[in-house]
């Protein structure tokens, strides 16, 4: 149980330190100030990302390739990020 009790404690570590410091929290652009902008004119100055996955149907046992599905966003939305975008 070694080995189990420290992916836990891991796990708690940074599960707060991503709720502190809100990482995977993304807040929408601010409105702007001159009412003429348009909001073709917002998303070209604030571009955004977001992709979807179906979550696993339970009518089986979990197994690698639903950890393979997951992570094909996973990466795209971190690639996303690094692009500049707010990527959820």
């Amino acid at each position: 149980t070694g080995k189990r009790d420290f992916l836990r404690s891991l796990e708690k570590k940074y599960q707060a330190r991503w709720q502190e410091e809100r990482v995977f929290e993304i807040d929408a652009p601010p409105r702007p100030s001159d009412p003429f902008v348009t909001a073709d004119e917002v998303r070209e100055n604030e571009p955004k990302w977001m992709g979807t996955t179906p979550y696993p149907y339970m009518n089986g046992s979990l197994h690698v390739g639903h950890a393979f599905t997951i992570s094909k966003i996973e990466f795209n939305t971190g690639y996303q990020r690094m692009l500049g975008k707010r990527a959820l």
